[in-house]
C-alpha cells in the first residue's frame, strides 16, 4: 500500500527533475501564469471592493444583514401567523437573502386575492385568474428580458399557517433598507415549503406591512396576516 503523503513526494520530485531539464519559456509559463491568474482574481476582487466602496459613498444600500439570529428577533423569527384572506402561490423574484451584497433570486412568494388599490390589484379569487390567465400573468408579474413569463403555482385557502424562518435587512439602493421575510408553509400533505412574504412594494403589491423602515420589527397588516397562537399553529 503506497500512502498520499508519499504519492505527494514522488509526484513533487519528478516535476522538481521535469524543471531542471525544461526550456525558460516553459519554467516562465509554469511559473507566471499561475501567478498571473492569482493577480487576476486579486483584480476582480478589488474591483468587487471599489464597487461597493463607490455603492456606499454614494447613499446606496449593498449590505445585507441578515437579523434572523438577532436578539432583537427573537420573539419575531419562530413565531407563527394564518392568512386573513384566500390567497395563492406564485413564481417570484426575491431578495437573494444568502447573498453579501444586493442581488435577487427565484423563489415562491405569496400573495391575496382581492387585494390593492385602483392603479394595482389582485383577482378576486382563483376562478377570476384562471379565466383570464394570460392577462392576469402579464399584469401581476413583470416579465424582463429573455425571462419566461410568470404564473400563479396554485391557491391558498384562508386560514393557512406561516412560520416565520428568516429575517433580513435587505438594501435598496437610496431608498435604505426593507424588510425581507421568509417563512414555511406546511401543506395538507405534510411538507414543508419556503415562501417570501410581499414585504416590497416593488417586487410584490400589495405589501403585507405597516409602515416602511427595519429600525424596528415588522408589523404585518392584519387585512393579511393574523398572529397566530393556537395548538393547531404551534
Amino acid at each position: 500500500m503506497v500512502a498520499v503523503s508519499d504519492l505527494h513526494i514522488t509526484s513533487h520530485s519528478k516535476r522538481q527533475k521535469q524543471l531542471a531539464f525544461a526550456p525558460s519559456s516553459l519554467i516562465l509559463a509554469n511559473n507566471f501564469l499561475p501567478l498571473n491568474e492569482a493577480l487576476g482574481a486579486q483584480e476582480v476582487y478589488l474591483k468587487y471592493l471599489a464597487l461597493v466602496f463607490f455603492l456606499a459613498l454614494s447613499g446606496c444600500s449593498v449590505v445585507v444583514h441578515d437579523k434572523t439570529n438577532d436578539p432583537m428577533a427573537s420573539n419575531f423569527v419562530g413565531s407563527f401567523f394564518k392568512t386573513a384572506k384566500d390567497g395563492f402561490l406564485y413564481e417570484a423574484r426575491c431578495a437573494d437573502i444568502s447573498a453579501t451584497v444586493q442581488s435577487t433570486e427565484w423563489c415562491i412568494g405569496i400573495q391575496a386575492f382581492n387585494s390593492g388599490n385602483q392603479y394595482a390589484s389582485t383577482p378576486e379569487n382563483y376562478e377570476a385568474y384562471q379565466s383570464s390567465q394570460k392577462l392576469w400573468n402579464e399584469k401581476l408579474f413583470t416579465k424582463l428580458a429573455f425571462e419566461k413569463q410568470r404564473s400563479i403555482i396554485s391557491p391558498l385557502p384562508k386560514g393557512t399557517i406561516l412560520k416565520i424562518t428568516k429575517l433580513v435587512q435587505y438594501p435598496w439602493g437610496t431608498n435604505g433598507y426593507y424588510w425581507a421575510i421568509r417563512a414555511t408553509i406546511t401543506k395538507p400533505e405534510g411538507n414543508q415549503i419556503e415562501v417570501e412574504l410581499p414585504t416590497n412594494r416593488v417586487l410584490s403589491f400589495p405589501t403585507w406591512l405597516q409602515g416602511f423602515g427595519v429600525r424596528e420589527l415588522p408589523i404585518f397588516k392584519t387585512e393579511y396576516l393574523i398572529n397566530c397562537t393556537d395548538k393547531k399553529c404551534t
